[in-house]
């Protein structure tokens, strides 16, 4: 039935070196009608004593979960457990000094021991606390939730604080300025070799360091009243009111209201002595400070705001922290992590309430109320600030991340209700896998604006074939102008296809000079006659024939400059998840480590969403604005970091710039080009990522949309893990402005609508040239 090698570390082997312990997992199909389970040595007939007779129904019934620990050196457990009889289950592991409990873990890490399984996620790291390693030997048990044993349990290990933790441990007890400098010298040669960045499994210790209350006893937030949301649950309610009783949380009204229907009792907090609105879900805690911060948040005239939130664990620590970007639009409609930990102005919220009022809403839930004032903010283009500190906890039974939440028909109904006020004919819908989360289906103008695809290439020929028949035959657009741009092609069966395409409708035009991929881009536009210029690469897969007009269903709404897609590896991995701009000083693709369908941070990878630039693998952007930038800068990013400048430059003119997560792709990056390897080449790399860090990063300028709490480092990438030690907190507003506004030379000011019918970048003359706007 199976066979497995003995090199198991097994403390309770009375031979060898105790590596010789194994494990098998046997399908339930094998144990359905066996009685008897035997052991031999493989091709011997040598048994093993031990032998089982099915079924063991004498006494208490077996430990049923499978599993295996062992010591990875240092403080580290490592192993697996799991239970067949709920193979979906995720174990708990404890582990105890005699009577005492010294850490827990769940089991929901790949474990290379199940791989053949149909989910290997039952594995575990554990990180025991740094008050073991004092030198003296400590006796382990480590157990699953019933109290039985792993196997490989008991441990026994003895350590002493070596390394940075050893420094820091010395320093604690000796304040040594020499011991500084060790620690600082020893600190910069590891950051050489790994992420400057704390994991998520670490959150516990780094909020404790980073997100500590700064309560004032001289302050109260008497201006502001709490809106307690309950179905009525009493021990819930007990938890939230014991966090407002503590200091600075007093409000100066609280009133309590059912989820389904609001609007009596928020009337009756629209008519009390305050000037903002706390909403705190029945089991939910405020931080001590919260409401004096929120107080604060709205001190410079926003509309509302919002902090970072986290979730209280079964263990009582702080877990599963929501790092928000600015407010978004787009990621707000796939799901709400917004509200959490959020103030409201009361002109807001009685804005709102009037709103819902004239259509017809009389009785109204909490979905609906925050539709209504996400419409309030998008039509008055209000300001919405952002307190980037965790001031709010979610309770245990909350769900740790968007994905995880079922299917919500009142949020559902809200949206659509939001959506179709802000483009009538707007279709709103959950996604398949997960019913918690939202699309959009934006309506398209009719007739379709003409979109240029602009493909270069050299060579390569099947990619390009790829990509070209996949244009040709399988994207559903009418109105489709396709412009090859050959750069220097010398292969026959390059040269025989790009004669050919012509008599199908493609432009082929010859680029008979170095490589520059924003030159080749920029003199392809003045082939171009289309509204929207395409830049496309030539290792473009087309998957779905709908790609383009959902780019171009986000392109055409309002403020939007940029549409980007979700791009796969051939394997099915994410190429291109939005560009994170900041990382390692530069600029990093996120969701590089996710799969195809994998949720990412915050459900990120489903979700369409903002992002502050995109790759220009597969870009849509309107002809005019094109053409105001300049195009691609072809002179300080000849080759990379041109796509990233240029939606830079898109959003300093005030535009948007959208990625799109049901836009998807195959793209097998750099297939033509190659990489940057020759001298040359690392050469002419090094120039452009010092062009981009001078021109956007020499003041310390940061990623709206990726938290300042969050890793910044290469190594761990995107998302990667918390940021050691996270910048600057200070407060970050979304502003709504105009669709676009240039400065004249005279200080004056001009708006201009991309969308418009009579649409004329000539008009702009005089202004300051858009590439020199930051």
């Amino acid at each position: 039935m199976a066979v497995a090698r003995a090199d198991l570390y097994e403390t309770k082997a009375s031979e060898g070196d105790q590596f010789n312990g194994f494990a098998v997992q046997l399908r339930q199909a094998w144990l359905n009608q066996a009685r008897h389970i035997s052991v031999t040595i493989a091709n011997e007939s040598f048994s093993l004593d031990g032998d089982i007779t099915l079924p063991a129904l004498f006494g208490r019934e077996p430990e049923l979960i499978a599993s295996q620990v062992w010591h990875t050196g240092g403080l580290r457990l490592s192993g697996w457990a799991w239970d067949p009889q709920s193979p979906h289950r995720r174990v708990t592991i404890r582990v105890r000094e005699g009577d005492q409990q010294v850490a827990q873990v769940v089991c929901d890490q790949h474990s290379q021991a199940l791989a053949y399984r149909d989910s290997s996620d039952h594995g575990f790291v554990l990180d025991l606390p740094w008050a073991l390693a004092d030198g003296k030997p400590h006796v382990l048990s480590i157990e699953s939730e019933s109290g039985a044993p792993l196997a490989g349990s008991p441990i026994t290990l003895c350590c002493a604080p070596e390394g940075i933790e050893g420094l820091v441990n010395q320093l604690s007890a000796h304040h040594d300025s020499a011991l500084i400098e060790v620690i600082e010298a020893v600190a910069r040669e590891q950051s050489l070799r790994l992420p400057k960045s704390a994991g998520w499994h670490l959150y516990p210790a780094w909020a404790n360091a980073f997100q500590c209350p700064k309560p004032s006893e001289s302050q109260r937030a008497n201006d502001v009243g709490v809106l307690l949301i309950s179905n009525g649950d009493a021990a819930l309610e007990a938890l939230t009111l014991g966090s407002l009783a503590l200091s600075g949380n007093s409000p100066g009204r609280l009133v309590k209201a059912h989820p389904s229907d609001i609007a009596p009792v928020l009337l009756e907090l629209l008519n009390a002595d305050c000037t903002s609105i706390v909403p705190v879900w029945a089991g939910d805690r405020l931080r001590a400070d919260a409401l004096i911060q929120f107080s604060a948040l709205l001190a410079e005239g926003s509309a509302w705001g919002y902090a970072d939130c986290d979730q209280d664990l079964a263990n009582g620590e702080p877990g599963h922290p929501w790092f928000k970007p600015v407010w978004d639009l787009d990621a707000f409609i796939g799901a709400d992590t917004f509200t959490p930990g959020s103030v409201f102005h009361k002109d807001t919220v009685s804005r709102a309430v009037a709103r819902l009022q004239q259509s017809g809403h009389g009785t109204f839930d909490w979905h609906m109320l925050m539709s209504a004032v996400v419409l309030i903010t998008e039509e008055m283009q209000a300001r919405v600030a952002h307190l980037p500190q965790v001031l709010y906890h979610r309770h245990a039974l909350s769900v740790s991340s968007p994905e995880h939440a079922p299917a919500c028909p009142q949020r559902l109904l809200a949206i659509n209700w939001l959506c179709e006020a802000l483009a009538p004919g707007a279709q709103v819908t959950p996604l398949a896998d997960h019913p918690g989360l939202l699309r959009v289906i934006w309506p398209l103008p009719m007739p379709l604006p003409k979109v240029s695809l602009i493909i270069p290439t050299k060579d390569q020929v099947a990619l390009l074939r790829t990509c070209i028949e996949g244009l040709l035959n399988q994207t559903d657009y009418p109105d489709l102008e396709i412009i090859v741009m050959d750069n220097l092609s010398v292969m026959p069966e390059t040269l025989e296809y790009l004669a050919e395409l012509p008599s199908r409708g493609v432009k082929v035009i010859p680029h008979p000079y170095p490589f520059n991929y924003s030159e080749i881009n920029n003199a392809a536009v003045h082939h171009a006659t289309g509204q929207i210029i395409g830049l496309v690469n030539n290792d473009i897969e087309i998957l779905d024939g709908n790609w383009l007009k959902e780019m171009v269903s986000q392109l055409m709404r309002p403020g939007v400059g940029a549409v980007g897609a979700k791009l796969l590896w051939p394997n099915r991995m994410v190429q291109h998840g939005g560009v994170v701009v900041g990382i390692n000083g530069l600029a990093a693709h996120a969701g590089n480590q996710l799969a195809e369908h994998d949720a990412g941070y915050l459900a990120s990878n489903l979700l369409t969403r903002q992002q502050t630039a995109v790759t220009a693998a597969c870009l849509l952007v309107h002809a005019p604005l094109f053409e105001v930038l300049g195009g691609l800068d072809e002179v300080r990013y000849p080759v990379a970091f041109n796509d990233v400048d240029f939606c830079m430059r898109i959003r300093a003119l005030g535009f948007k710039i959208v990625w799109c997560a049901q836009a998807q792709l195959i793209h097998a990056e750099s297939a033509s080009r190659g990489k940057d390897i020759a001298p040359e080449k690392r050469a002419r790399a090094q120039r452009e990522q010092k062009n981009f860090t001078d021109r956007w990063f020499s003041q310390g300028e940061q990623d709206p949309f990726y938290h300042p709490a969050l890793s910044h480092d290469y190594l761990s990438g995107p998302y990667g893990g918390l940021a050691l030690p996270p910048r600057a907190t200070t407060q970050v507003r979304y502003g709504g402005g105009k669709v676009c506004c240039l400065t004249d030379l005279d200080g004056a000011k001009r708006t201009f609508d991309w969308r418009a019918a009579d649409a004329n970048p000539k008009a702009l003359s005089g202004h300051q040239e858009a590439a020199d706007v930051v």
